[in-house]
């Protein structure tokens, strides 16, 4: 059983060669970084120093074609097996290998797709991230933007245990390979956002398992960029949301 990491990055060059998450994980997995932008001199130089595997993108993509791109590359350049482990990894996602190590071994456990952690927005523990939720009403993120609280949020005060839940964040998703095979991925008509409630959603309906581990914690520093009104973020935003909810109603 191995462990295959994707990390996106899209002008993180600076981000990424300032943390030492992605070379210590290195030392104990295969990580791959996808470069969406051209990578600077001082990336390709990280990447090289601590035996990470950097591919460069012929043109920019959404964040699921990316994965989807390296989980391509980890099958046909560095043989991923059905029984590996597939890790989809924010760049501003700071983990040590023992949380790493201590996910493997609940997830083969618990015979677990996708697997969640509990993040948190600080190195002190103290904010958690609201990185697993129910599925989406249409109007939760809208109520979300004009200040109104959301009630799609999972409380993690209340959760001890390992337990199923319908999605969680695209900053960390461990995926059994052979799940995300079956998958085909996450779905590339979302360029940004959505397309983790999508695939957990998918995963959830065809008898899948999504499963969140409270014990093992990282720490997501999410900038939330959606949130700044008519931004490109906040469009693909609107957009991707428009999208999952007409293919969900058309679904059902």
């Amino acid at each position: 059983m191995a462990l295959f990491i994707s990390v996106i990055n899209h002008s993180h060059d600076e981000m990424i060669c300032a943390s030492d998450t992605l070379k210590t994980l290195a030392k104990h997995h295969t990580v791959v970084v996808r470069s969406n932008t051209f990578p600077s001199e001082s990336l390709v130089a990280y990447t090289s120093n601590a035996g990470i595997e950097l591919i460069v993108g012929e043109k920019p993509m959404g964040f699921g074609a990316n994965n989807n791109a390296v989980y391509r590359f980890c099958k046909e350049k560095l043989n991923i097996q059905p029984n590996d482990y597939f890790l989809v990894l924010n760049p501003d996602v700071d983990i040590w290998p023992e949380s790493i190590e201590k996910l493997l071994d609940l997830a083969k456990t618990y015979e677990s797709d996708i697997s969640a952690i509990n993040l948190y927005k600080d190195a002190q523990f103290t904010e958690y991230d609201n990185s697993i939720r129910y599925y989406h009403k249409l109007l939760s993120p809208i109520k979300s933007l004009l200040g109104y609280k959301r009630t799609d949020i999972y409380n993690k005060d209340d959760i001890k245990e390992p337990i199923t839940i319908e999605w969680a964040a695209g900053s960390f998703l461990l995926f059994k390979s052979e799940s995300y095979e079956k998958l085909k991925g996450f779905d590339e008509k979302y360029f940004m956002y959505f397309e983790d409630a999508d695939i957990c959603r998918r995963a959830n309906e065809t008898g899948m398992n999504v499963m969140y581990f409270p014990s093992v914690r990282a720490v997501h520093y999410a900038s939330h960029q959606n949130r700044k009104f008519m931004s490109k973020h906040f469009i693909w935003y609107a957009s991707s949301l428009w999208r999952y909810h007409f293919k969900n109603q058309l679904a059902h």
